[in-house]
């Protein structure tokens, strides 16, 4: 049976929660394993024979961060060329080889053999989520798609919950290495099963003659409601030439699958406007700036939160700890909850200026000594550019191209948060303040609400393009809305 049938609907499969509850346990356990090094500080440091393990994993991070820059692209590539089921296989199988190469480094006392533990580790955990999202769209394109994608996002952060709750209280470090073989193998065997049920529903789906999501369906449409608000504008339309456009570009469509094509048309296909729209590019620069400024910001706010108000109080450390992991908590637990709201009612691009502001007020809370309020309205920023941004790309860019649509979110991601702390030190040196960095990261937050602006006026100006999954019709067509749905219906 052909694999890569991106085009296939399968909403109305009764197993489709099945397959959700299967693929989070290699999602649980991708996460447990990436923060696990950061709670074994002592035992790494004892096995490697390292003064200052410390310093030692924060390389090691900002090395998987650098790789982790071009190499979920990779993963884009597998998706898109060899299906989804082999894609998962992939990187569920990539987290379990990298956890049992980086036991085998701990325990031999070999560094290099853990690092390249760590590194293959690292790919498969940072391309899970890319194939995992691709894969359950077909299930849930215009019903639940972003409250699924949420719930993703907060078993994900379990992950880390956990692991920073639990595995400092594991001495053996050959248990806690030994747990996170468990968790990545039985991730990889659950995955096994959700293939399973996916090649049943794709053949039952089949057999009772199997409907197909329109390519180009979503652009179509926004275009056509485009051109109508212009003829309610007073510009002239040539409605009679719509149908021979849309034949047209439904030729385009197939050759571009069949002719032959040079490696940057096949492999790349960046600059084919139609797949990848210029509301497409907002996104992503959206993106990386937004999660960039939260992340990184994140990622020392221990330390941070410590050396800044609570270094004088008893137990500050594990104070420190605490508001974090539950700032990570309450980032988990709001997002499914926040992609049930955004299925509903949508408003994407109006959801993207309000992250935007968020982060900002969220930085400035933190300058204005209120680190806990600022870590709260971080996290509920995050939330909200992942809900919108991820389920807004599975609208605008087609089935078979979401492998390398969604892993340049993360690549650039990625590349951001690698080189921030490298500029933020350098201001710091340049300027003998530490305050710089959080000033930074505010300007980074700014940047992100000024692009959230153009994607607003993008979407506006295609009559909610990123809102597909909903029949969402803009406010100007007040009279004539029923006018413009009986005349798409003709």
């Amino acid at each position: 049976m052909e694999e890569n049938m991106f085009y296939l609907d399968k909403q109305t499969h009764k197993s489709k929660w099945h397959l959700v509850l299967m693929t989070s346990f290699g999602l649980i356990a991708s996460s447990y394993c990436l923060v696990l090094p950061a709670q074994m500080q002592t035992q790494i440091g004892e096995a490697f024979n390292i003064d200052d393990p410390k310093q030692f994993l924060t390389w090691l991070t900002s090395l998987h961060f650098l790789l982790n820059s071009f190499l979920p692209f990779f993963s884009g590539l597998i998706r898109d060329f060899y299906g989804d089921r082999k894609s998962i296989i992939f990187q569920n199988g990539l987290c379990t080889l990298g956890q049992i190469i980086v036991t085998f480094g701990i325990s031999s006392g070999s560094q290099f053999v853990f690092i390249i533990g760590r590194i293959l580790l690292g790919w498969g955990i940072e391309s899970l989520l890319i194939v995992l999202t691709s894969f359950i769209c077909s299930y849930y394109k215009y019903t639940y798609l972003t409250f699924v994608l949420g719930m993703f996002q907060f078993i994900y952060t379990l992950g880390f919950v956990l692991c920073i709750w639990f595995a400092p209280q594991i001495t053996s470090v050959g248990a806690s290495n030994t747990i996170a073989i468990l968790a990545t193998a039985l991730g990889l065997l659950m995955s096994i099963v959700a293939i399973d049920i996916d090649t049943d529903a794709q053949s039952s789906i089949l057999n009772k003659g199997g409907k197909y999501f329109k390519k180009n369906h979503d652009k179509q449409i926004s275009s056509t409601l485009h051109q109508h608000q212009q003829q309610i504008e007073g510009e002239e339309i040539q409605l009679d030439q719509q149908p021979h456009q849309d034949d047209q570009m439904e030729i385009e469509q197939i050759q571009s699958e069949i002719l032959p094509q040079t490696f940057i048309e096949k492999y790349l296909g960046f600059f084919n406007k139609h797949q990848y729209p210029s509301i497409y590019w907002y996104l992503l620069w959206f993106y990386s700036f937004a999660s960039t400024s939260v992340l990184v910001l994140v990622d020392y706010a221990q330390e941070f939160l410590y050396d800044k108000w609570l270094n004088k109080i008893d137990n500050g450390e594990v104070l420190a700890w605490k508001l974090v992991t539950l700032m990570w908590l309450f980032s988990g637990v709001i997002t499914p909850l926040l992609g049930f709201v955004i299925d509903k009612y949508g408003q994407r691009s109006s959801l993207t200026i309000f992250s935007g502001l968020m982060a900002i007020w969220a930085h400035i809370l933190v300058l204005l000594q209120s680190p806990f309020e600022g870590l709260l309205l971080l996290g509920l920023s995050f939330a909200l550019s992942y809900t919108t941004v991820w389920s807004g790309v599975l609208y605008l860019t087609p089935p078979n191209t979401h492998g390398r649509s969604l892993s340049l979110f993360v690549c650039l991601q990625n590349f951001g948060i690698t080189i921030t702390p490298f500029i933020c030190k350098f201001f710091e040196q340049l300027t003998s303040s530490t305050i710089v960095t959080e000033i930074f990261l505010l300007v980074l937050a700014i940047l992100a609400m000024l692009i959230s602006l153009m994607v607003y006026s993008e979407d506006k100006k295609f009559v909610n393009l990123i809102d597909r999954g909903l029949e969402v019709v803009s406010e100007v067509f007040t009279e004539p809305s029923s006018k413009l749905r009986s005349k798409e219906q003709i």
